[in-house]
């Protein structure tokens, strides 16, 4: 493993360059009907589907060289302008819905596993179990078609069964695997956990890093780097340590993949320090968003566009699609609209966190492993990361870690969810996090971020976009709680159980009036799902089901729906279970 202090020079060198106009850039993936085509620009330009996505989700019914020869006739027979109608009968001839999953039922599903027996409010348990069923609702297979033909599909093929989030997602997606597979492991589903994680290892080993999602145009861009994390998640379930000598190899590449691709060196107070932003530079619009991202860009110059293409992707690649957080308008703050994305300038406070997490999480697999001599040069990066983000990402003066934008030299002094991420990721030397986590606490209390009835939404800022105000996204919920468990002290862990209760009641309202999980939640109104963004708010949804079995399995003991509910004894939850 190369030392941090060697890569230092490489490093300054690819910061320069990320500021330069790249003039060379690879497309969003390498199958062109998904990505880089005369057809995708005018089928989506059309408009042929509300959703950008549905497109790229077809099924092709011949093969790609025949599907792009047969448009560009199409094109020459109609001087480059094919009508919404012309258009239309080439989809519907060229493709088709039928569809690259078929359901599949968990070998390890248990409709009434262990955890619920800790849970004493009987409206609770009730509302656990509701949940835990969802899990056969959402596990898919791959059909065998996508491996026979896998050049006709945007969809990626892997081996297991999994559990897709719900809605328009019916394909992994990287971060989002995590909170799933927490859920899993509570329900006591270890095998389809496990399978989660392998499938995103054959992505790792397939792509050399794991995409956001398991579609191909989704190749070059990842997700918040938390495979060591579900691997800690699931050795801690199960102590299999084959699994760890198994794939430790992996894990050790996807750390260099980040370190290879997006770390980026820069100066601040006169000293150079190295960190991860979130940085995809490929061509064109995303192809999932295309008519979105392409309108923004019409009365740009070439120049703006290319750069707003990269920024808007690099937000992409965050799962913060999108937020004021990523906005840097001419006078530095977080104020403005989409063309004010300037995603690769900002050293983002959770992403280091992460990536800190991995390395301490790979050190302590190699001791596992009794490969001492590992363990010690990730424990020395480990130790190089942690003083760094302390150096750059802490405000003594706030109390708390803020992003940082290297271009303009200045922290981001705003409120967001993320800002607490490496007490979450346990990354905080101890000596720090006695003087340091106490200021955190008084900085999420007097932030007004923890006052809302429906919980923590993740910014204050109202924006429109669907990572701004007022929408408590349920990972961020779960940083926030594990932060401020992670604090030690008796405040720290009663103001943690307030936000995790908060968060669990209003999930519970919604599924009272719904009868559905959703993947966002709306601060202001308690069970009300969230709103902005691209597209209608989606229901499943597997990050939200595996936050709140987290925090009904962590806290179920004394976690109640309403102010006015009964405990029931211990025994008797046990009995009635």
């Amino acid at each position: 493993m190369v030392s941090f202090y060697k890569m230092r020079g490489t490093l300054i060198l690819l910061a320069a360059a990320c500021l330069a106009h790249a003039t060379d850039l690879p497309p969003s993936c390498s199958r062109p009907v998904y990505c880089d085509s005369n057809l995708l620009h005018h089928v989506q330009m059309a408009r042929i589907f509300n959703d950008s996505k549905t497109f790229v989700d077809l099924v092709m019914n011949y093969d790609e060289a025949k599907t792009l020869h047969d448009f560009d006739v199409l094109l020459n027979e109609t001087d480059q302008n094919p009508s919404k109608k012309q258009l239309e009968a080439f989809v519907d001839q060229y493709f088709s819905e039928e569809g690259e999953l078929e359901e599949w039922q968990p070998t390890d599903f248990c409709d009434n596993p262990e955890f619920l027996k800790l849970i004493r409010d009987k409206d609770l348990r009730k509302f656990g179990k509701g949940i835990n069923d969802i899990w056969p609702l959402l596990a898919r297979k791959v059909k065998p078609a996508v491996r026979e033909k896998p050049e006709q599909f945007s969809l990626v093929p892997v081996t297991h069964g999994f559990i897709i989030p719900g809605g328009r997602f019916k394909e992994i997606y990287y971060w989002d695997t995590y909170w799933i597979i927490e859920g899993l492991l509570v329900s006591g589903m270890e095998d389809t956990a496990k399978g989660m994680i392998e499938n995103l290892i054959e992505l790792l080993v397939k792509f050399g890093h794991i995409p956001n999602g398991s579609r191909w145009y989704y190749q070059e861009r990842s997700q918040p780097p938390m495979l060591t994390d579900m691997v800690a998640l699931y050795y801690k379930y199960t102590q299999d340590l084959e699994f760890l000598k198994a794939n430790i190899a992996s894990l050790e590449n996807e750390i260099s993949y980040w370190l290879d691709t997006q770390a980026v060196s820069f100066d601040k107070d006169g000293e150079y320090y190295t960190l991860l932003r979130y940085y995809s530079p490929s061509a064109g619009p995303r192809p999932e968003s295309y008519f979105e991202d392409y309108n923004v860009t019409i009365a740009m110059s070439e120049e703006e566009r290319l750069d707003f293409y990269i920024d808007t992707k690099s937000a992409a690649e965050s799962g913060w699609d999108f937020s004021s957080r990523w906005f840097v308008a001419a006078d530095g703050s977080n104020s403005g609209d989409l063309t004010d994305l300037h995603t690769r300038y900002i050293i983002p406070v959770d992403l280091n966190a992460i990536f800190a997490g991995a390395l301490k999480n790979v050190a302590h697999f190699h001791r596992l492993l009794s490969n001492g001599r590992k363990a010690a040069q990730y424990e020395v990066l480990l130790k190089q990361w942690m003083d760094t983000i302390q150096k750059v990402l802490w405000d003594d003066k706030d109390g708390i870690w803020y992003d940082y934008d290297f271009r303009d030299n200045r922290h981001r002094k705003y409120f967001y969810t993320s800002n607490v991420a490496p007490l979450w990721q346990g990354v905080v030397a101890l000596d720090l996090v006695k003087t340091q986590g106490p200021k955190v606490v008084d900085y999420l209390k007097n932030s007004g971020g923890l006052d809302f009835p429906g919980g923590v939404p993740t910014s204050l800022n109202k924006t429109g976009e669907q990572w701004d105000y007022p929408n408590v996204w349920p990972p961020e919920v779960s940083i926030v709680v594990n932060a401020l468990e992670h604090v030690g002290t008796k405040e720290g862990s009663e103001l943690a159980f307030e936000v995790a209760q908060t968060y669990v009641r209003s999930c519970h309202a919604g599924f009272l009036q719904y009868k559905q999980m959703f993947e966002k939640y709306d601060a202001e109104k308690p069970g009300e799902f969230g709103g902005g963004g691209e597209y209608n708010v989606q229901f499943g949804f597997g990050w939200s089901n595996g936050a709140v079995l987290e925090f009904l399995d962590k806290y179920g003991t004394k976690l109640t729906a309403d102010d006015s509910s009964e405990l029931a004894p211990p025994d008797e939850t046990t009995n009635s279970a």
